[in-house]
């Protein structure tokens, strides 16, 4: 079978290429790491991912979140929001983009991999 397309959007390189090393190793294709709001919409128009990784805070003016309602415009890509900030408000916020999951920066390997077989199934909640 061949290995689903992935995208990661984090804007601090060193923990992009952290999780796209875990992400090979579970056995998906990481389809490039985007770095800014506008890169990852780019990317996904280029690349069409099956599931996008999206952390919350980026570099720029565009944040994970609005690049995932832009990119909700136009694609149904399920998007895995990968943070360290938890707070109420960034929660709703979230929740209004739709197809998507919360989830921890320090998330276990298998967690991790669970989350993401349930997006690219379609069971996102």
């Amino acid at each position: 079978m061949k290995p689903k397309p992935l995208l990661i959007v984090e804007d601090e390189i060193i923990l992009a290429k952290d999780l796209e090393g875990r992400l090979i190793d579970m056995g998906y294709r990481v389809v490039d790491i985007a770095c800014t709001g506008p890169a990852a919409i780019a990317a996904t128009e280029q690349f069409r991912p099956d599931l996008i990784l999206m952390d919350i805070r980026l570099s720029g003016e565009v944040d994970g979140i609005d690049a995932a309602l832009e990119i909700r415009k136009s694609h149904r890509t399920p998007v895995i929001f990968l943070s360290a900030y938890a707070d109420e408000q960034t929660r709703q916020r979230v929740q209004a983009v739709g197809l998507c999951k919360f989830l921890s920066k320090l998330i276990p390997d298998r967690d991790l991999h669970t989350a993401i077989e349930s997006a690219l199934a379609g069971h996102l909640a």
